[in-house]
């Protein structure tokens, strides 16, 4: 049954469904909400949709045009006008899978390559395989998704605001270096959606405490 789990800077508790807050050792810690998976547009699957949705809405959100964390032109104006006339049935497809990739190296490089701190972008995670793998399949399908339209659309006021929408209100993190920590967590398996939808929606909700100063967001990966 989906509830939610709390980042406890050591591991991931499946706790109730209402929203908690709790004291241990003088510390106070919260809970990160992992409902609400079903998505009326997007990929078929309820559990996967809303993990791709928020690693392309970060993708997007991190372009030049918007909040500039990555070096890409991907849906921006120049990325467009170049990509459309190259790739005139795929270029919003192609666009985004230059923007996964740009985030994916400015993660590796502000976190030194760690495998152990997990990202959005992580190879250790399942959600850039799965958002590739959805890329893939919208270049053959009939027309051209929603998603891609709206995420085309967005200014950085309306990123931000979907980006909320989809992964709820962030949790403080901790600055360490270039990196934001998060806490850490034990690897769920692949098939757990609960567990990776927490972890999906409490790494994207944290961009939306980011400024220009780009800090990455991760969770340390338990042992």
């Amino acid at each position: 049954m989906p509830g939610r789990w709390l980042v406890r800077g050591r591991m991931w508790t499946h706790l109730p469904r209402r929203k908690q807050r709790v004291e241990a050792g003088g510390i106070c810690y919260n809970a990160c909400d992992v409902e609400g998976f079903a998505m009326t547009e997007g990929p078929s699957d309820s559990g996967v949709s809303r993990m791709v949705q928020l690693v392309l809405g970060v993708a997007r959100l991190g372009e030049a045009d918007l909040r500039g964390w990555w070096n890409c032109h991907g849906l921006d104006p120049v990325g467009s006008y170049i990509l459309e006339r190259t790739l005139p049935q795929t270029w919003r497809s192609a666009a985004l899978e230059l923007d996964v990739l740009s985030a994916r190296r400015r993660h590796e490089d502000a976190l030194s390559a760690r495998r152990s701190a997990l990202h959005l972008f992580s190879d250790e995670l399942p959600f850039r395989r799965w958002t590739a793998a959805w890329l893939s399949e919208q270049k053959t399908a009939d027309g051209v998704h929603e998603l891609l339209d709206e995420l085309g659309g967005w200014d950085s006021h309306m990123g931000m605001k979907r980006l909320r929408e989809w992964a709820g209100d962030p949790e403080p993190g901790e600055v360490l270096a270039s990196g934001l920590r998060l806490g850490s967590v034990r690897m769920p398996s692949h098939h757990d959606m609960e567990a990776l939808g927490g972890i999906a929606r409490c790494l994207g909700a944290a961009y939306l405490d980011l400024d220009e100063s780009f800090r990455a967001p991760y969770l340390d990966l338990q042992a």
